[in-house]
C-alpha cells in the first residue's frame, strides 16, 4: 500500500492539540512532510517553546501515523512557531509583534509578592547572561514600579525612528521601560485596558533587533501584564522570585498557578534573603531572618 501525504493529513486531522483543541493541520502545526518508502519523518510547530504537552503530541502524531497502512517507521520532529505565526494563530495581525521578530528567547521574571528582589534577579541575570557573549534585553513590565532604570543608572529617554521606539543600551543591555518614557518621579496611574496596550506597545513597536534573550521584568502579583503576555507571545518561560515568608510563599503559589494554567514553563524559583551573614562569625551561625527553606 502505499504511504501518501493525503493520508497522512487525514491521519493527522484526527490528533488535536490538548491546549487548543483543535487538530494539528487546522492549527496549521503541520511545517513538512517527508516519506521515503515505508519510512515517514514530519515536522510539527509547538505553539510555545517549553511546551509541557510536547510528549503527548509526539506520541499522539506516531501513533496516527503507525496507524496507516504501509508505515512501517515514524520520526517526529518538534520546532515551534514564529511569532508572526502564533500571531496569526491566536487571531492578531502578524505585524503588531514585529519588535521581536529576530528574538530567539524570550523569559519572564515574576513574584506572587511585592518587594521579594525580583527586579534585582533580573538586572542581575540579563547582566550575567550578557557576560557570557549572549545578546540580551530588558522590557520593564512591572509598569506601576518601574525600578530597573535606577538600578542600570537610566536617565536618558528612548528615541524613536520609523515609527519604532529604539531601546537604551547601557552595560551591552537593551532596555525600555515606562519610567524612561514618563520620567523620574512621575507616578503611572493606568487600569488595565492602558497596561495591555503599553505591554503590547513594547513587544511590538520597540526595534529589540537580534537577541538571543529578552528578559521580562513582571509586576508582582497576578494581575493584567502577565495574562496580557502570555496572550500576546509564546514565553519559553518563567523564573519566579520569592523569599522565606510564609505570607510571600502563599502568593508564589498563587502565581505559579496562573502559569501552569496558561501552559507556561516554571523555569525554577530563586529563593531570595535566605540569610543574613554577620561579619567575623562562622557558616553555622548566619541570621535566617526570614525563616529557611520557603523557595
Amino acid at each position: 500500500m502505499t504511504v501518501t501525504k493525503e493520508k497522512i493529513l487525514d491521519a493527522l486531522k484526527k490528533v488535536k492539540d490538548p491546549g487548543l483543541k483543535k487538530d494539528l493541520v487546522e492549527l496549521n502545526m503541520i511545517k513538512d512532510i517527508e516519506i521515503a518508502g515505508s519510512a515517514v519523518r514530519i515536522t510539527v510547530a509547538l505553539t510555545m517553546a517549553g511546551c509541557p504537552m510536547k510528549n503527548q503530541i509526539k506520541d499522539d502524531v506516531e501513533k496516527a501515523i503507525h496507524g496507516i497502512e504501509g508505515v512501517s517507521e515514524v520520526k517526529v520532529i518538534l520546532t515551534t512557531m514564529t511569532s508572526e505565526e502564533r500571531a496569526k494563530l491566536l487571531g492578531q495581525e502578524p505585524s503588531d509583534m514585529q519588535g521581536i521578530e529576530k528574538v530567539k528567547h524570550i523569559i519572564a521574571i515574576a513574584s506572587g509578592k511585592g518587594g521579594v528582589g525580583k527586579t534585582t534577579v533580573a538586572v542581575n541575570l540579563a547582566i550575567t547572561l550578557s557576560k557570557k557573549g549572549f545578546k540580551v534585553g530588558i522590557l520593564d513590565a512591572d509598569m506601576h514600579g518601574p525600578d530597573i532604570p535606577i538600578m542600570l543608572g537610566i536617565e536618558e529617554r528612548p528615541l524613536g525612528s520609523k515609527g519604532m521606539l529604539l531601546p537604551i543600551e547601557k552595560f551591552g543591555l537593551k532596555v525600555i521601560s515606562t519610567a524612561t518614557l514618563a520620567g523620574e518621579g512621575v507616578a503611572i496611574v493606568w487600569r488595565g485596558p492602558l497596561v495591555n496596550k503599553a505591554i503590547k506597545e513594547f513587544l511590538g513597536h520597540v526595534a529589540w533587533g537580534e537577541l538571543d534573550y529578552l528578559l521580562v521584568d513582571l509586576p508582582p502579583g497576578t494581575g493584567d501584564a502577565p495574562l496580557t503576555m502570555a496572550k500576546l507571545i509564546s514565553l519559553d518561560g518563567v523564573i519566579i522570585v520569592t523569599t522565606p515568608q510564609k505570607v510571600a510563599l502563599a502568593d508564589v503559589r498563587r502565581c505559579i498557578g496562573l502559569f501552569v494554567g496558561q501552559d507556561i514553563p516554571i523555569f525554577g524559583i530563586v529563593e531570595n534573603m535566605s540569610f543574613l551573614r554577620v561579619p567575623g562569625v562562622t557558616e553555622e551561625q548566619i541570621l535566617e531572618v526570614f525563616g529557611s527553606g520557603g523557595g
